[in-house]
Parts: structure tokens; sequence; C-alpha cells
């Protein structure tokens, strides 16, 4: 019995010691000249003479190839814990380096007193990735089964969840530490838009604020989609912070590091915007303009297989159900390319070709007549809806695509006649 009971002490003791190591666990010089040099190697920039560089040389030459950002102080003093009695959601288009930015500032720490993970639909596979990076088992290494009545997980992946963020305040009230442990949960829109999706991220939250009023855990959130749930928390501890994509001039500077000896950076801007994901891979390419010419003809490719026009459909009732979706979408993105032409021509030689136009999110809901399409097409990644319920096209690429398709001929006249469709098939359904 006493030494059940030492066993049972024990492993207590050393559960909390884990999750403390594993955000004491710091990347050494040799750890950060691999995380460099493998960065460098995806933009082919990884010289022989770079081979055997100090990490001092390595990391100046990252940061050409990575132009410092306005909000990357912002995500610096976030994952350096400065910003206490908070908790931050960062929110933007994918792609836009949302994720990139928080690796960076991992990079300036050597990753001390931060943890870094993914969400996943799965909740099991959340819960995994979770104890992973909290290097916590959840019990399931505990030699004392025969000594327990109910099995540990028998509560399901939520309250295993809630164990591994209960342990986390406990390592984080266990010492007096001078700054907050910071956990990092990227791509949140990932959870599932249903009542088990809801319940985690209230789970997450509540936590959140418990920890932040506190100041021994700063939890950060990035996210491609503003969620319900945080637009309606107006919470003083809550803070959102918009990442957007880069402007002119930055996009063709993060181009031109990339490739110095690289033609036709404007017309590869022009086409691909300032999105970072997007720049990425077309700087890569041997020849740049023909993978962004690619990115578009892919990018228009989908569009209009996701919201294909059928003038003459048949009156299937799915089939009219996808015909008026596509036909309320195409009608919001011809306002879009309307906006667009209109900004060109009134903004004169000032005029910005990146800059997207904007829409209230109440105005296209009068647009497409319909309330509840919009909030799909955000999904889809058709639109981007921001923190202040603005409706733009998710990126440049997107709004180039769907330009070549409104403004090709006969496009208007193929709108109208599958909306006369849906209205011939629903008077004969009357």
């Amino acid at each position: 019995f006493i030494g059940g009971n030492l066993y049972v002490f024990w492993y207590k003791h050393n559960v909390l010691s884990k999750i403390e190591a594993a955000f004491n666990k710091t990347w050494d010089d040799a750890a950060l000249v691999q995380l460099i040099k493998q960065e460098l190697s995806r933009f082919d920039l990884l010289t022989p003479d770079l081979e055997h560089a100090s990490l001092q040389s390595l990391a100046a030459k990252l940061s050409e190839v990575h132009p410092r950002r306005q909000e990357q102080d912002f995500v610096d003093s976030i994952v350096k814990g400065e910003m206490t009695g908070s908790y931050f959601l960062l929110v933007g288009p994918k792609g836009a380096g949302k994720s990139g930015m928080v690796f960076d500032a991992m990079l300036n720490i050597r990753n001390k007193g931060t943890v870094f993970l993914e969400a996943h639909p799965d909740l099991e596979v959340f819960r995994l990735r979770l104890g992973n990076a909290l290097n916590y088992e959840f019990s399931e290494d505990m030699q004392a089964g025969l000594f327990q009545r109910p099995d540990p997980r028998s509560g399901g992946p939520a309250m295993d969840i809630e164990r591994a963020l209960d342990k986390l305040y406990e390592v984080a009230m266990r010492n007096g530490r001078r700054r907050p442990l910071v956990l990092v949960i990227t791509k949140i829109q990932n959870f599932q838009n249903d009542d088990q999706g809801r319940n985690l991220l209230l789970q997450i939250q509540q936590y959140a604020e418990r920890w932040a009023i506190r100041g021994s855990v700063l939890m950060t959130h990035t996210s491609a989609i503003f969620l319900n749930l945080f637009r309606h928390c107006h919470c003083c501890i809550h803070h959102v912070r918009s990442v957007q994509d880069l402007d002119w001039e930055m996009s063709k500077r993060t181009l031109l590091c990339r490739r110095p000896d690289a033609e036709n950076v404007n017309s590869v801007v022009h086409v691909v915007g300032g999105r970072q994901s997007y720049l990425n891979k077309v700087s890569r390419a041997e020849e740049m303009l023909q993978a962004a010419e690619d990115l578009l003809r892919s990018e228009k490719a989908w569009l209009e297989n996701c919201l294909g026009l059928i003038p003459d459909c048949d009156n299937d009732g799915e089939v009219v159900v996808q015909q008026k979706w596509s036909l309320h979408c195409w009608t919001l993105l011809r306002e879009f390319v309307r906006l667009y032409r209109v900004n060109q021509r009134e903004s004169g030689d000032s005029w910005d070709p990146l800059k997207l136009p904007v829409i209230p999110a109440w105005r296209c809901q009068q647009i497409m007549t319909r309330p509840d399409y919009l909030d799909e097409l955000d999904r889809l990644d058709v639109v981007y809806i921001d923190m202040n319920s603005n409706v733009q096209p998710d990126s440049m690429l997107v709004l180039r695509a769907a330009l070549d398709i409104v403004e090709k001929e006969g496009f208007d006249e193929l709108l109208e006649d599958v909306r006369c469709r849906i209205k011939e098939i629903e008077n004969l359904r009357r």
C-alpha cells in the first residue's frame, strides 16, 4: 500500500516535470544551422560557401530571403512572453504568412518556453498532437492499472484535452516564472464546424482567458477564418491581429531577394499578388512568370468546376440547389470585378494593382440575396471575411481568375440564362 502511494506520488511529479521539460527544450546552434539550411535550400540559395558558414552568416542570409514584415515585432513580443495579461488570435487569409512569422519568432528565442502545434478536425488526432507537444501521456504509461477503478481515458478526447490543459496550468504555477509559458495552436479553422468543434474551441478559449488573467500561460491561435466564437467575444483580454498580403513594393522585394537576376518581376506580382505562399512557390520555379500563369490557370479551372453554370440544367432538386449556389456566388464575384475596374479608373496613376475590392458583409448578402452562402465561400477560400465583417476576394489570384471569367464575352448572358432556367423550374413545381 505504501509502495503504491509512493509510486502514484512519483508519477504525478514526473508528469509535471516532463511537461516542464517540453517548454525548457531549446534549439542549440547545430539545430539552428540545420533549420536555416533547410529553409535556404527550399529556394536553391544554399550555395557551397554557405555549407560551412557560421550561424551568424546563415542568419544574415535568411533575413535577406525573408524580408521583415511590419507585424513581426508584434509576433516577436508575443512569443517572447512580453505581452502578458492577454491571449491572441492572428487571423488572415490562408498562406498570408501567419505561421511563418511565429516560426521566425521562435527561431529568435531558440524555441525556449514555447510549444507549437497544429489543429486537426479529428479530436483524437488533436489529442495526440497536444500530448506529443506537451510531452504528456494521458496516464497511458501509468503502471497502476490494477488499482484504478475507472479507465483514465473513459471520458473521450475532450476530457483528455481538459486534463492536459489542467496539467499545463499546474506546471505554469509550479515555480515563480519571470515570463509565461507560450502555447501556439495554428490553423484552428481546421476544427469541425459542429457541436464537437465549437465545444473544443470554447474549452480552449476558457483556459486561455483563465491563464491570461493570471499571467501564467500565453495562448496564441492562428486562423484563416475569423470564427464566429471569437467574433462574438468582446473580452478585453482577447486581442485579434489581422495579417494581410504583402503590398506591391514588399512583394517585389521578396522576389528580388530570392531571385536577384529575375526578370518580369512586376508581371509576376501582378498575377499572384502579395500572397506569401504563392510568392514562395513561383520564386522556386525556373520561369517565374510561367509558374504564375500556371497558378492562374489552375485557380481559374477550380473556380469554373466549383461554381459551374449550366444554363439548361435538369430539374432535379440537387442540380437546382447547386445552380442557385453558383448563380449567387458569381453574382457576388461579378460585383467584385466591377468595383476593381471602377477603382482602377478612378485612381489613375496612383492606382495600386494589388488593392482588393472590399464590400461589407451585409451588402454581400443583399447582392447574393442569400445570407447563408457567405460563410461557405469563406471556408472554400473564394472570399475572405475579416474581423470587421468586410468581405474581399480571398487573394489576387482568385480575383484574376474571376476577371478572366466575368469579362469573357457572353458571361452576363450565361448568368441570366441560368437565372431564367431556375425561375422556370420553380414555376413548374408550383
